[in-house]
């Protein structure tokens, strides 16, 4: 059995849409990944489906006492449960920045057909570009872009993604790119797996066997073809071999990352908070520098802050990330038995205090409650 769907951009006109099919034992979280790859986004950002008045998402756990709306966890629920009926439709939203309304419809449930694998079948239109703006933003663009002597048609130019053509589709295209990730948009309890085999897991101790075998041209051989790998393993033997210098050098992109979620170079700021604290906890993976992971954590606090008290106040959920923030840097100040950390930040951490009076939800006396357990003051 298969579903075979379409998808249409809401608000957009001429329409872009999507015909495409799939197995419906798939989760929600598996037909976010179809959708983003059929539909031409980058997933870059947070979703969630309204489907028969529930809402499928991935649920944050550092803010689940404080949702009032329940929210199914996308991992675990299958769309088969959920969506049953021929013609019924449901909503995914991509990006609560942009705010990307989808509607999804069920065309027709085959049950002739039993290749799990998913298929795109048809389709029209360019999908717009992240980070947009939404539908005005995206509209804007096209303006632009087709008035040869706007003023702001270098700028678009440049910041649009290599050969966008707003009026191009292939499904043979995406259908390539669904085959690259067959594995992960297919049911788990259908995935095909060659009899007997088990999954091989490399441990330290095999590892460290392996690496006292090879010889020094094998070694380098073997850190090389790691460089390559990944941009994050890049990162990470940049680190490790230039030391400090590739610390501050990444220091300046992540920090670029985390204030471009409240005051980017363009537009306005979109608050996704946690794709800025991911940035940081990447980082302090990556480095394990406390004294520049530390600093990440306060100029996230500092930007929203200073966001506050740019456009007024946010909500709860906002100034609870930005406490929970602030207590951990306190807790990092007060494991520093040297107080290098406190006298490096002091100025800074009184400061954010100080600027935060005023600001609703208890917001200023929770931070003026953490930094008074500073040990050092």
């Amino acid at each position: 059995m298969v579903y075979r769907c379409r998808i249409e951009l809401n608000e957009i006109a001429p329409k872009i849409w999507r015909e495409f099919q799939f197995h419906p034992d798939v989760t929600f979280h598996q037909l976010h990944k179809l959708i983003q790859v059929v539909m031409g986004w980058e997933n870059y950002h947070l979703y969630e489906f309204h489907v028969n008045g529930q809402v499928v998402g991935l649920p944050d756990p550092t803010f689940e006492h404080m949702e009032d709306r329940e929210v199914l966890n996308a991992r675990r629920e299958t769309v088969k449960k959920h969506v049953q009926e021929e013609n019924s439709s449901f909503t995914y939203v991509y990006d609560f920045g942009d705010d990307w309304q989808h509607t999804v419809t069920l065309i027709k449930i085959d049950s002739t057909k039993s290749d799990p694998a998913p298929l795109c079948l048809d389709g029209a239109r360019s999908c717009p570009q992240e980070d947009v703006g939404g539908v005005w933003g995206h509209q804007h663009l096209l303006e632009v872009l087709l008035t040869p002597n706007h003023p702001e048609r270098e700028h678009f130019i440049d910041w649009v993604r290599k050969g966008y053509d707003p009026e191009h589709f292939s499904s043979e295209e995406v259908n390539r790119e669904i085959q690259r990730l067959k594995d992960k948009l297919i049911p788990k309890a259908l995935l095909k797996r060659p009899e007997g085999n088990k999954p091989v897991k490399l441990t330290k101790s095999a590892l460290n066997k392996h690496l006292k075998q090879l010889n020094s041209d094998q070694l380098i051989d073997l850190v090389k073809a790691c460089y390559g790998a990944s941009k994050d393993m890049e990162r990470f033997l940049a680190v490790r071999i230039l030391g400090d210098e590739a610390v501050e050098s990444l220091f300046q992109e992540y920090r670029k990352k985390v204030e471009q979620e409240f005051f980017p170079e363009r537009g306005h700021g979109k608050l996704r908070l946690q794709e800025a604290k991911q940035a940081i906890s990447e980082f302090e993976r990556l480095t394990e520098s406390v004294p520049f992971s530390l600093e990440l954590k306060l100029i996230y606090v500092e930007n929203g802050v200073d966001f506050t008290l740019s456009y007024g106040d946010i909500d709860e959920r906002f100034y609870y990330s930005m406490a929970s923030m602030y207590a951990d840097i306190i807790d990092q100040v007060n494991e520093d038995e040297t107080a290098v950390l406190f006298d490096e930040f002091e100025e800074r951490l009184e400061a954010v205090v100080s600027k935060s009076e005023g600001i609703g939800w208890g917001f200023h006396d929770n931070l003026a409650e953490l930094h008074a357990q500073i040990r050092w003051i």
